[in-house]
């Protein structure tokens, strides 16, 4: 599978594929601002696609590979409007993922949660 990523975003964007319902294997296919070669079963299969822009917006959607998806070219565009996040993706293979998204913030108590979470875990470390 091949992965083209342009446009706006920063170290922090993450793209995966999980492949699975009870065991799942998880795919990086975009980390730390470089594609990363990945072969996945050459059967047809359900995937997960998750994107992460940042800490704060994330997109998801299950799709299905009717063939082979190391056969497909995965293109993503980010682009910025105000303050809400866009991206265009294109596949050669998955006819429905053809199409701009609108990625997700988080909720405002996922937010508190983060929050805490990191604040817990600087308390920590400092005590170290």
């Amino acid at each position: 599978m091949q992965i083209n990523v342009t446009g706006e975003y920063n170290e922090k964007l993450k793209i995966r594929f999980s492949q699975g319902i009870w065991k799942n294997t998880l795919y990086t296919l975009f980390e730390n601002s470089t594609a990363v070669k990945v072969a996945f079963p050459n059967d047809p299969g359900l995937f997960r696609l998750s994107i992460y822009y940042d800490s704060e917006n994330f997109y998801l959607e299950n799709l299905l590979y009717i063939s082979n998806p190391n056969l497909d070219v995965l293109s993503f565009h980010f682009y910025k409007e105000n303050v809400r996040v866009f991206c265009k993706i294109e596949s050669k293979l998955v006819v429905e993922l053809n199409k701009e998204i609108l990625l997700n913030p988080l909720s405002e108590n996922f937010k508190e949660l983060k929050d805490i979470i990191e604040n817990f875990d600087a308390d920590n470390c400092a005590s170290l």
